[in-house]
C-alpha cells in the first residue's frame, strides 16, 4: 500500500513538473512586441562589441549596438620622392605609423523562419566608422628645410601604386575610407532574444562598404592620376574596385533581462 501511494505521489509530482516546464517554454516566454529585452556581448572580425535586442514577434527580432576595432598600431618606412620642378629630385624615407582603431554602430533585423527556430537570416546596416586604416608620419629636419626653401617642391610618400602628399611642415597624414552607410546581410544560428536566460549565437555575413578611397587631410586622392604605368593602374584599379565587401564572422553571448 505504501509503495502504491509513493508511486502515485511521484507520478503526480512528475506530472506537475512537466506541466510547469511546458508552460515555461510555451507560455512563460512569449516573444511579442518589445515585451522582452536581451543584452549581448560579441567578438567578430569587426572587433568586439555589445548590443541590445528586442523581439517583435516570434519570427522577428531587432538588435542594435556598437562594434569597436581595437587600436592595433604598426609602423614602417616608406619612400618619399620629391621633384624640384625640373631642377632635380630628392628621395628619402619617412616612418609612417598605421592605426586600425574604428568604432561603428549598427541596426539589424533577425528573421526566423519558424517560431522556435535557431536559424535566422539577418538584414540591416552599419553606420559611421568610415576609416578602416589611418596612417601618419613626420619628415626629418632636412626634408622640412627643403620643403620650406622650395615652395614648388612636389611629391609625396609612395605606398604601392599611389602617393600621399607631404605637407609643407613635413607631416604626412592619410587613410583608407569607405562609405558611412553600409548595408549588411547575413545568416546564423541562435536567438538574439533567447527563450532561456542565456543564449549563444554564431553568424556569417557581409558588410557592403563600396569601393575604398585613399584620402589625405584635404580629401580623396584620385590614385589613377598618380600612377604613371598604365598596366600598374589597371592592376591596382581592378584590386581596389573589387574590395567592396567586408566579411563578418561573429560569436555572440547574450542574456535575457526580462
Amino acid at each position: 500500500m505504501k509503495t502504491k501511494l509513493f508511486s502515485l505521489v511521484c507520478a503526480l509530482v512528475a506530472s506537475v513538473s512537466l506541466s510547469s516546464a511546458s508552460a515555461q517554454s510555451d507560455n512563460g516566454v512569449k516573444m511579442g512586441l518589445f515585451n522582452h529585452l536581451a543584452i549581448g556581448v560579441n567578438a567578430s572580425t569587426l572587433g568586439y562589441g555589445f548590443d541590445v535586442a528586442l523581439p517583435v514577434t516570434p519570427y522577428l527580432a531587432l538588435r542594435g549596438g556598437l562594434e569597436i576595432m581595437p587600436s592595433i598600431k604598426f609602423d614602417t618606412d616608406v619612400d618619399a620622392d620629391l621633384d624640384f620642378s625640373g631642377y632635380g629630385s630628392y628621395s628619402t624615407s619617412i616612418n609612417l605609423e598605421g592605426d586600425t582603431k574604428r568604432t561603428q554602430s549598427y541596426l539589424i533585423a533577425n528573421i526566423y523562419p519558424f517560431k522556435r527556430s535557431s536559424f535566422f537570416l539577418a538584414a540591416g546596416a552599419y553606420f559611421g566608422g568610415a576609416k578602416i586604416v589611418g596612417a601618419k608620419g613626420q619628415a626629418d629636419d632636412e626634408l622640412v628645410r627643403l620643403l620650406q626653401q622650395y615652395p614648388n617642391l612636389a611629391g609625396g610618400v609612395v605606398i604601392g601604386d599611389y602617393t600621399i602628399p607631404v605637407e609643407r611642415d613635413g607631416s604626412v597624414s592619410g587613410s583608407i575610407e569607405v562609405k558611412k552607410f553600409r548595408p549588411y546581410f547575413g545568416l546564423g544560428f541562435g536567438r538574439s532574444v533567447p527563450y532561456r536566460r542565456v543564449g549563444f549565437s554564431f553568424e556569417l555575413g557581409v558588410q557592403l562598404h563600396g569601393t575604398p578611397e585613399v584620402k589625405d587631410k584635404n580629401g580623396a586622392i584620385n590614385f589613377r592620376d598618380l600612377i604613371n604605368d598604365a598596366e600598374a593602374e589597371d592592376d591596382f584599379s581592378e584590386i581596389v574596385d573589387k574590395l567592396t565587401i567586408y566579411p563578418v564572422i561573429k560569436f555572440r553571448l547574450t542574456g535575457r533581462i526580462f
